[in-house]
């Protein structure tokens, strides 16, 4: 009922701009956009003594989005993720959902449904929409990316600035059918309260981009909130400077995070503070990276910009924690193999050792290969992580992708 409403509501609008814009009315669909995405992963987790995770899937997303008439807009979009013959001997590696007996389902859905208006360079959106922030986004790593129902506004009226504001009650995760409330979301985490009462989210973000020659980059900071459950502040710099042919980059970043009001999933108060930094010379990218986490592990249900986010581990996961990691990547396309990259990943995460938490290292190995030509859009990626867990469950966990993406346009 809530999408008819929103379809009709469009078209209303329309009408009343103007009877006499009929030929506009269906110019704005027959000039929309399509674009999307068609997927086949197959990705595994073995570990030591756990059983094994296993899905092979195909699927994808389609976007189809109007011409503006009088700035309004419509979108929508569909995903959807199958199964290829995955053994139900396997337990469900998120990129299928599981039925209630474990075993791999199929999933489809309706990824986007939203009306947006863009007038005096400001964009309002509302609806069903994937939004991308540093700790709310699409974390768009499996079958379906992550998506939220609510009213966005984005606005670029001052030059080099751009100010955001959200007010979400919904998420869908990478092989949901359904949302659930943005407070239920958090519950869902492990650890999380078996009830919690339905909490909107409000988020405030600014980015502006440095005006100085010598050092280029943006600053940008966020605030999330969700009344009687938690707050999150966040910070962070992406500077780079050139020298000839070399590039010199330094991302660093402080967040904190911080239960609130009743408290309804616990007491929680961490941070996570440290930095990226690298070079990038001849086709290499070599970065080094470091993080320091609070007394507690960060709660991020909606995807992330940790400072070290690697295959299967992610920086400030767990509390008390010193992380550091090297990755080094080359670009072949410099001796000509355009398309063609590959990096290796080598990360510790070191804690207080006891009986439950313990350190971590793991080294991730990546080829990807994006086609051109006849063949642009097709795209071919391997992923291999092996991680060590100092006495307790170590696991190889690898992944890959044979996806393809396509636009076009009515106009």
């Amino acid at each position: 009922m809530l999408r008819k409403f929103y379809l009709v509501s469009f078209m209303v609008m329309c009408i009343a701009a103007g009877a006499a814009a009929a030929d506009n009315l269906k110019d704005a669909f027959t000039q929309g956009s399509v674009k999307g995405n068609v997927r086949t992963l197959h990705f595994t987790r073995d570990f030591d003594t756990a059983n094994t995770r296993r899905d092979f899937a195909v699927g994808g997303t389609l976007y189809y989005r109007t011409a503006e008439l009088y700035g309004v807009s419509l979108g929508v979009a569909l995903s959807t993720t199958h199964d290829i013959d995955s053994d139900d001997d396997d337990s469900v590696y998120s990129v299928l959902g599981a039925d209630e007996n474990g075993n791999h389902k199929n999933v489809t859905r309706e990824q986007e449904y939203f009306i947006q208006g863009n007038w005096f360079n400001t964009v309002i959106k509302y609806g069903a929409q994937e939004i991308n922030t540093p700790y709310l986004n699409t974390d768009d790593v499996r079958m379906m990316p992550r998506t939220y129902k609510g009213l966005s506004v984005v606005n670029n009226s001052f030059e080099s600035l751009t100010l955001s504001a959200y007010y979400l009650t919904d998420s869908m995760g990478w092989n949901d059918e359904e949302f659930v409330s943005i407070s239920q979301a958090v519950a869902n985490e492990p650890g999380g309260a078996s009830f919690i009462e339905d909490k909107d989210m409000l988020i405030l973000g600014a980015n502006y981009k440095l005006p100085f020659e010598a050092v280029k980059g943006n600053i940008e900071g966020w605030y999330y909130t969700i009344n009687d459950i938690f707050n999150i502040s966040y910070l962070k710099a992406s500077l780079n400077k050139d020298f000839g042919a070399v590039n010199l980059y330094f991302v660093p970043s402080v967040l904190f995070q911080k239960s609130q009001g009743d408290e309804l999933n616990g007491e929680l108060d961490t941070h996570q503070i440290g930095f990226r930094a690298g070079i990038k010379y001849a086709g290499f990218d070599v970065m080094g990276t470091y993080s320091n986490s609070g007394d507690d592990g960060m709660i991020t249900p909606w995807g992330f910009d940790k400072i070290i986010a690697q295959q299967v581990m992610t920086s400030a996961t767990r509390g008390d924690e010193d992380a550091w990691g090297l990755k080094a990547g080359y670009d072949f396309s410099k001796i000509g193999l355009k398309g063609l990259s590959a990096y290796v990943w080598y990360a510790s995460y070191d804690v207080d050792e006891t009986a439950t938490v313990k350190d971590i290292e793991e080294t991730d190995f990546n080829i990807q290969y994006a086609f051109s030509g006849a063949l642009e859009g097709l795209g071919v990626r391997y992923r291999y992580a092996d991680m060590h867990v100092s006495g307790g469950e170590s696991l190889s966990d690898t992944r890959i992708y044979l996806t393809y993406q396509f636009a076009f346009s009515g106009r």
